[in-house]
């Protein structure tokens, strides 16, 4: 057989031996488990946080005050987003303010932050706060306009709300380079998850058939270049299986999701964006699959191999955070030198696609990135070949007659 076809026979044998197996379906399963329950905790978590945790601030003045008060709040509440300013709680003025202060701070049931007390003429915030704290400022910024329309009814005077008139418009410069950033940002951290989750089985894909002595009769009968490209496209295969099963389950469920719009539209398009992030994947997981089935080749037992995992996991998030940095200076010294670095180069250009329609440089990459991938397996299979199986001397006609003697 040719060394493709060798590979083939490998990579079909280890392709079969794991779709057809029944812990195949519990690691399909799996992370559909594992996203489902998180994202109800989450859920749980988020409102918990939103009606347990909402920041309280106690007002002692009498009803008229907190009426007045209460309203200049509504008012404002509206232009800080979600969380909004501290809900305002009321407190009539007892005889002895400090001792009532004390009070309302360790009452356990109402889990008031800071009490404000002496409005409007000698205002006091009582609380483990700091001035720069924005608890403190927000609570400046509700006297500050409570003052100001105290000035104004004092004056006789009556300024209405500014009305402003909204022109929207398609997209703009600012707002298209932020989507495309967080669509950039996606794109990266889909492709992460799923490399860091899947390629890192490649670490130990070689030590059960050294411990049993099947790859020396493999050795024997088919270049050891065959034996690692087979097994990294075999493992590429099950990962794409396991991909499509999960896109199908994510498609199913988007279609019962409340979102009315998805991620920003990329600058290449959802077809070519889609097409370049099935390539990069593929060319991602070939280079670290590629890698750890070097690393995980050196290995003697599956301990070595539990040892190894650590410092890889650290390895792809470095990278990883590389990437990131990278994120909108495509075109800057630190974009350009980590599209040029094989192993972040993937993670790189997926955010480039995003942000930039220009074609031409994912062929280059694809191509770099390919380099790489042999480079890598025929690096590993020669570590291989000469530390672990002692056979790196020798001419090539020798090692043909050795496989057919074998």
């Amino acid at each position: 057989m040719t060394p493709l076809q060798s590979a083939f026979v490998i990579g079909r044998r280890d392709f079969i031996a794991t779709v057809w197996s029944k812990a195949f379906a519990f690691f399909l399963i799996g992370p559909l488990v594992i996203i489902g329950m998180s994202f109800g905790f989450g859920m749980i978590g988020e409102r918990i946080s939103r009606e347990e945790f909402r920041t309280r601030v106690a007002v002692i003045a009498p009803q008229a005050e907190f009426t007045t008060l209460q309203k200049v709040r509504n008012s404002l509440n509206g232009a800080f987003g979600e969380r909004g300013l501290p809900e305002l709680v009321h407190a009539e003025p007892d005889y002895d303010l400090g001792l009532q202060t004390e009070t309302l701070l360790a009452a356990r049931d109402q889990k008031i932050v800071a009490v404000l007390s002496g409005i409007p003429s000698r205002p006091r915030l009582t609380g483990a706060l700091t001035e720069a704290g924005s608890i403190s400022r927000q609570m400046a910024l509700l006297l500050d306009e409570l003052r100001q329309q105290r000035d104004l009814q004092a004056a006789g005077r009556r300024v209405a709300p500014v009305q402003i008139e909204l022109v929207k418009v398609e997209e703009s410069a600012g707002s298209l380079a932020k989507s495309r950033a967080v669509t950039a940002q996606i794109g990266q951290m889909l492709l992460f998850m799923l490399t860091v989750f899947l390629s890192t089985m490649l670490l130990s894909n070689l030590v059960e058939e050294k411990s049993s002595k099947v790859i020396e009769v493999l050795a024997a009968a088919v270049p050891i270049d065959s034996i690692f490209i087979g097994k990294l496209f075999a493992m590429l295969a099950v990962s794409m299986v396991g991909v499509a099963a999960w896109a199908s389950a994510l498609a199913i469920g988007l279609n019962f999701s409340p979102l009315d719009s998805g991620p920003p539209v990329p600058a290449v398009g959802w077809p070519v964006f889609a097409l370049l992030i099935v390539l990069y994947y593929t060319t991602n997981y070939l280079l670290l699959g590629a890698l750890f089935l070097g690393i995980g080749a050196q290995a003697n037992s599956v301990r070595e191999v539990q040892t190894l995992s650590m410092p890889v996991t650290v390895g792809q998030m470095l990278i990883f955070f590389f990437a990131i940095f990278a994120v909108g200076a495509y075109n800057g010294p630190l974009g350009l030198a980590a599209a040029a670095f094989p192993f972040s180069s993937p993670l790189a250009m997926v955010a480039r696609a995003a942000q930039t329609p220009e074609i031409w440089p994912h062929l280059v990459a694809l191509g770099w990135q390919a380099f790489w991938v042999w480079l890598t397996v025929s690096l590993g299979a020669t570590l291989f070949r000469r530390n672990v199986l002692k056979s790196g001397g020798g001419s090539s006609s020798e090692r043909v007659s050795r496989r057919r003697k074998a």
